[in-house]
């Protein structure tokens, strides 16, 4: 790869790692080449450009040229939609990578969307009420951020692709924002679940696995993005780990899950917590454990936990009775008693995101 002298070792990484992903997607050699900040076209014209074997494509940022890909086309043969979609995602990846001012002076849809999630608190709160203006998006609960967790085999180049690719989906579009920690986040309207089920399938035909997809919505009055797709974010994740959430679940529904999800996973914290909770967590047979938080799921209906268990009554007193000390006094405290309730919750949570 030929970097420029301008570039900074953390975009010479990136770039590095942009043509390397590319050059997976397309199963061809791939170059990426900076401009110094006041280099002029070089006569790139605004178009990719193709010789007989090199393909060469110009990246630009607010009009001013900051690279260009080179892809060796080679004797291979031509390169498909899905595969244009990756060079498309390669260019924008790189235009960010390259990026050195805050914020652009470009008002164009997807630029201004995304913008919605910049770093810059000002810029962001512009490009949301740009958005609300000229009625792309919505204030409050007519707007839904989507946040889409995908397997982490998938690189960075094929996410974006696939997150472009959405915006062209009807009747719903769902427009590409962002990515961030290997979640891709969209932004459109309300929608009913026949958008996950197109997003699922969209990305089946392209052989990505979607893990959870979480929804959130601005709250009325807020002034941008951010908090909406932070909450997406936690609720993807949820979907991902907790089969009752799977495969979407919108951040309104997650109740003490989303309490839960924001709690650091300490192992010893739980000691102190709910020593009741440790003491089923350190047992090497989980099945006391899992008694337990059934009894408490149904609200100590014996009943009803017997129903669950597939057990007789007597039985479940039974395990009940030789149950730790510490436990049994947690049952009978109601403080104790719901502190032991959430941290087995905890526990299950951390233990399905591989936390414990």
């Amino acid at each position: 790869m030929t970097i420029s002298d301008t570039t900074t070792p953390a975009a010479s990484t990136a770039l590095s790692e942009i043509a390397l992903q590319l050059a997976a997607s397309l199963h061809r050699r791939v170059v990426v080449h900076e401009f110094g900040p006041a280099a002029s076209d070089g006569g790139l014209s605004a178009s990719p450009q193709a010789s007989a074997s090199l393909l060469s494509v110009p990246v630009h940022d607010d009009g001013v040229p900051v690279a260009v890909i080179e892809i060796d086309l080679g004797d291979g043969p031509q390169l498909t939609a899905s595969e244009f979609e990756a060079i498309d995602a390669a260019v924008a990846l790189t235009r960010i990578a390259l990026r050195r001012a805050p914020g652009s002076s470009r008002v164009d849809r997807e630029s201004i969307l995304v913008d919605l999630l910049h770093a810059d608190e000002s810029v962001r709160r512009g490009a949301f009420a740009h958005a609300v203006q000229q009625r792309w998006l919505r204030p409050g609960p007519g707007t839904v951020a989507r946040a889409v967790l995908i397997d982490a085999t998938v690189s960075d180049v094929d996410r974006i692709a696939f997150g472009r690719h959405l915006t062209h989906l009807r009747p719903v579009p769902a427009h590409f924002i962002g990515l961030e920690r290997g979640v891709v986040l969209l932004v459109g309207q309300p929608s009913d679940n026949g958008l996950t089920d197109l997003l699922l399938d969209e990305a089946a035909r392209r052989g990505i696995r979607i893990l959870g997809i979480g929804t959130a919505s601005p709250a009325q009055g807020a002034s941008d993005l951010r908090s909406a797709a932070d909450e997406a974010v936690i609720a993807a994740s949820l979907a991902a780990a907790l089969p009752q959430f799977h495969p979407s679940v919108d951040s309104s529904a997650l109740g003490g899950w989303r309490l839960l999800a924001s709690a650091s996973a300490d192992p010893a914290a739980l000691r102190i917590i709910s020593p009741a909770a440790h003491a089923l967590y350190s047992q090497r047979d989980d099945s006391q454990r899992v008694t337990v938080e059934t009894y408490l799921d149904v609200g100590a209906n014996v009943v009803a936990a017997c129903r669950i268990l597939f057990v007789h009554r007597t039985t479940l007193y039974y395990r009940l009775e030789r149950l730790p000390e510490v436990v049994r006094e947690a049952l009978d405290d109601g403080v104790a008693r719901s502190t032991l309730h959430l941290a087995l919750k905890l526990i299950r949570l951390w233990e399905s995101t591989g936390r414990l």
